[in-house]
């Protein structure tokens, strides 16, 4: 607990209380930073509650003029917090929306007019300007933090002070240049030649004198860090460390951040670093305490504001300043974190899903700048859409449409979430918030497509009924195309099934094509197309016999000649499995045709095997021998494989199994 003390003097002192109306819009925060503590009214009393310890620069507290360091909260929105403890005040400004009220107690309100134009009175000041501080001999000093005397005699007033202890180096006196001496205002910020913001208070904003410029060879990165600077300005601590590297997509930092054991003192120490995360490869240790990153000072402040500052912080680079510490120093107030949870990024699927998804940075400075609904669209369904957009707004800056389907916010998936789900997500977010988006089409837009689609489609019909040349017609997949063959008296060379007699009665379809024939020169006709006639007359296999089929193709034709063809897609077939012991020197009785497809059975000389005369016939294609695939091999291993099989032997056999389709005879 943080005590004040109120010493009373002949001036006499007194105290204020009035109203103040924060409002953050535009801002990250409202710039507080409060602390439970006690005011010492006299010896005898003391009036405890919420007191502000601090008041960030450029922050709605600071501009507003009417709050200042020590001054106590008793209401926030009306409710009273004059007996609250500390987390119950900060959930209650998280819970809040854009605006606070608070009735503030303003103590030594007797010499606010000698104060107005002090810059202390309000704002974020550096401890060498607000207080003195007398160390004592030893290695622990209490450091009396009281205003700076003025030279002229005064009568003595109320006066809120701090009291606290800390320890402190000794530092021998040495007279120094007057280069030495840096006397600038350290407090908010300001650009670096390169561009970045960054704390008056960073190292890359030290101060070198003459001498330490001419040593200094090294160049200033984009925060205007040196390691010359770094030293300097953290002189009094060991092991500076600069660490650098670069941010990839959406992988996290793999970094556990801990605060000081003496809870009277604040620091962001380094409390494990994940083996999976982006921090593993770089030079950081459990125990180390960061100081600075990218040019944000983070030295005396505690690690839930540097967790903050992680999350906000923009850009892909990342550098921080550590120092490394002995195992044996005090300093971090946990033990060291060996183990992390997995990470699962939830959101990889997305892009799986949606290849058209985008992902988008979006940094949130108090909003947004989006409005969502929970609607239907015709593409993709239920989901969460944009329903409008804040003009001026980050989220406008970023290339976010209206009508934008939200699939993700940073891992989060939003595919199934409902309104409340999603605006809970929304305003949970903080600082860079990446979101996944997927832009989708109007639905007049659809409209106009889909009539373009129909014309098309309807342009490719009328051309596919247009009459083809028979000659160089081409056969299309589940379609009746008539062809012209130029045969000239020369064989079609040709293997197929169909017959009354046959295992195949529905149709006349190709199981082999000899490469000689005129049906591979004419190179258009494939293994399983469907005859449905031949010159105008239809091939009823229902009524005609194997023989009378096959002398169909092995008739001599004197020029050309017209097939009707239909390609099935996928073909028409069925497979069987044939089982049967082969005799040693007995032949199969098979005579083969391989192809791509198997070897085809183009002739079988009955009473070899049983089995192979009741199941088998001419045009049947083997593909299978023993569980060795015959596609594509040629006629001497086929040879060698069915020549070499002995014992019991095992075919499966691929046969086509066609739609009728041709009319009964009259």
């Amino acid at each position: 607990m943080v005590q004040f003390q109120m010493n009373s003097g002949a001036g006499g002192g007194g105290e204020h209380i009035h109203m103040v109306t924060l409002d953050k819009t535009g801002k990250k925060s409202f710039g507080i930073c409060i602390v439970r503590g006690e005011v010492k009214d006299s010896p005898n009393t003391k009036t405890t509650g919420i007191f502000i310890k601090g008041i960030v620069p450029d922050s709605p507290a600071h501009l507003c003029a009417k709050l200042k360091v020590g001054d106590r909260i008793l209401s926030l929105n009306g409710k009273d917090v004059r007996n609250a403890t500390e987390q119950a005040v900060i959930d209650l400004i998280k819970d809040a929306d854009f605006k606070i009220e608070l009735e503030i107690q303003t103590f030594d309100k007797s010499d606010e007019g000698n104060k107005q134009n002090d810059p202390r009175s309000n704002g974020y000041m550096q401890a060498k300007n607000k207080f003195n501080q007398e160390p004592t001999s030893g290695n622990t000093s209490t450091a009396a933090m009281a205003r700076q005397p003025t030279m002229r005699n005064e009568p003595k007033r109320s006066n809120a002070t701090f009291s606290a202890s800390q320890k402190v180096k000794h530092v021998p006196t040495a007279h120094v240049d007057e280069d030495d001496e840096d006397t600038r205002d350290m407090t908010g910020r300001i650009r670096t030649e390169a561009g970045y913001e960054i704390d008056r208070a960073s190292a890359g904003n030290c101060k070198l004198n003459k001498q330490e410029k001419d040593r200094n060879k090294e160049q200033e990165d984009e925060f205007g860090y040196t390691m010359a600077k770094i030293n300097k300005r953290y002189n009094m601590m060991k092991d500076l460390r600069r660490i650098e590297l670069q941010r990839t997509g959406n992988m996290p930092l793999g970094l556990a951040l801990a605060g000081h054991k003496d809870r009277q003192k604040m620091a962001c120490f380094v409390a494990g670093v994940d083996p999976n995360g982006l921090l593993a490869g770089v030079d950081m240790k459990p125990g180390d305490e960061i100081v600075e990153l990218n040019g944000n000072v983070l030295k005396n402040r505690c690690h839930l504001n540097a967790t903050a500052v992680f999350k906000n912080v923009e850009g892909e680079k990342l550098v921080m300043i550590t120092s490394r510490r002995k195992p044996n120093d005090e300093g971090m107030c946990v033990k060291p974190i060996k183990k992390f949870p997995a990470s699962t990024d939830e959101t990889k699927f997305i892009f799986d899903q949606f290849p058209k998804a985008r992902s988008v940075q979006v940094r949130k400075e108090g909003f947004l700048g989006i409005m969502v609904i929970y609607g239907k669209h015709v593409e993709v369904g239920n989901g969460i859409f944009v329903s409008d957009l804040r003009e001026g707004s980050n989220a406008e800056a970023a290339g976010i449409k209206v009508g934008d389907m939200l699939l993700a916010i940073n891992q989060d998936v939003t595919l199934d979430s409902n309104y409340d789900e999603a605006t809970g997500l929304i305003k949970r977010a903080e600082g860079v918030v990446t979101m996944i988006l997927l832009t989708l089409k109007s639905e007049e837009s659809l409209k106009a497509e889909k009539e373009v689609e129909e014309k098309k489609k309807e342009e490719v019909k009328k051309e596919e009924e247009k009459p083809q040349d028979p000659s160089v017609a081409e056969i299309k997949p589940n379609k009746k195309i008539i062809i012209e063959v130029k045969v000239e008296k020369k064989p079609l060379g040709v293997i197929v099934c169909g017959g009354k007699n046959n295992h195949v009665t529905t149709g006349c379809v190709i199981t082999h094509i000899y490469p000689e024939g005129v049906f591979a020169t004419d190179n258009r006709l494939k293994i399983f197309d469907h005859i449905c006639d031949i010159n105008g007359r239809p091939v009823h296999c229902e009524s005609l016999t194997t023989l009378k089929v096959h002398q169909l193709f092995h008739s001599t034709y004197d020029k050309n000649v017209n097939f009707t063809v239909y390609r099935a897609d996928p073909p028409e077939l069925e497979k069987i499995n044939v089982d049967f012991m082969k005799k040693s020197g007995k032949e199969l009785g098979l005579s083969l045709s391989p192809n791509e497809r198997g070897c085809t059975i183009s002739d079988i000389i009955q009473g070899q095997y049983p089995e192979i005369d009741s199941r088998l016939q001419r045009g049947d294609i083997i593909t299978k021998l023993n569980g060795d695939a015959l596609e594509g091999l040629t006629f001497q291993v086929c040879y060698a494989l069915f020549k070499g099989a002995t014992g019991k032997i095992s075919m499966e056999v691929t046969r086509p199994k066609p739609t009728l389709r041709t009319e009964a005879p009259k």
